[in-house]
């Protein structure tokens, strides 16, 4: 089991994703275009579309666990469901992209913030956190 704790969650949540826009704004656009080719995403909304349907889908699991441990999500096809995240945001500009993001990034940081402490202890809700949010954001760095 992937252990993640409430600080840590919301430190990447607060901190790493909070400048995320900002971080690769910063980079000159050769760098820009490295990033998005190494990251196999066309459009940087492709890459927060993409960031912003998981943490939408792990808050759907999360609540779901939370009202029933015996919850069962969907599995997913990881390609089918990124494509489907990218064609959903594809005819929105950046900005209208980076809102939804922001917005789904807020709502996470509320949902973990206002999780019980024995949501941490959750295999299930625990795996959900680090994969969406710690582990995903190392995915997807901008150095």
């Amino acid at each position: 089991m992937a252990e993640v704790t409430r600080e840590q969650t919301l430190a990447s949540l607060q901190d790493g994703w909070a400048t995320y826009v900002n971080r690769f704004h910063a980079l000159n656009p050769e760098a820009q275009n490295e990033f998005l080719k190494k990251q196999g995403f066309t459009r940087f909304a492709d890459v927060l579309a993409h960031i912003t349907a998981w943490w939408e889908q792990g808050e759907l699991v999360i609540n779901g666990l939370l009202a029933d441990p015996d919850y069962r999500w969907t599995t997913q096809d990881v390609d089918v469901f990124n494509a489907q995240a990218v064609k959903r945001f594809g005819s929105f500009d950046e900005t209208v992209v980076v809102g939804s993001f922001e917005l789904a990034r807020i709502s996470f940081a509320v949902l973990v913030s206002d999780l019980p402490e024995e949501a941490f202890t959750n295999k299930k809700i625990a795996g959900w956190l680090f994969a969406d949010v710690v582990e995903h954001l190392q995915d997807h760095d901008i150095q």
